[in-house]
């Protein structure tokens, strides 16, 4: 997809030593539970990213579940779009917030590929 960052290779990522342009660690995101007028239990997840340049979009997405079930855990991935073009090199505060179903028995979310576990606030 134009503008999307490849993860796995490194394609188009920062000099950083862990590949990715946005720094993202437990202590950016938080998780609070809710249930909808229909009783379902929902997760908002959201938080800020230090990205080394600006006009980044972050989005977290499903992650594929792991080969044991974990259903204590939601399992996602922080995905980085990139800018298009040439953009200034300056650290820009970038916000991510989704919101996921999730089962009574999610206690935490694991942000799989930053390494991040996040436990779930009550409602």
């Amino acid at each position: 997809m134009k503008g999307e960052v490849d993860q796995t290779m490194g394609v188009g990522m920062s000099e950083s030593s862990n590949d990715y342009a946005c720094d993202a660690g437990a202590r950016d995101f938080t998780a609070t539970a809710y249930r909808n007028s229909k009783g379902e239990r929902w997760v908002t997840v959201e938080g800020t990213c230090a990205c080394n340049t600006e006009g980044f979009e972050l989005t977290l997405e499903l992650a594929s579940p792991p080969i044991v079930p974990v259903p204590e855990e939601l399992h996602l991935n922080l995905v980085e779009h990139a800018p298009d073009g040439s953009v200034p090199q300056v650290i820009t505060a970038t916000p991510v917030k989704e919101d996921f179903l999730i089962g009574d028995e999610a206690e935490r979310v694991v942000i799989r590929n930053r390494h991040v576990t996040v436990p779930i606030k009550k409602e």
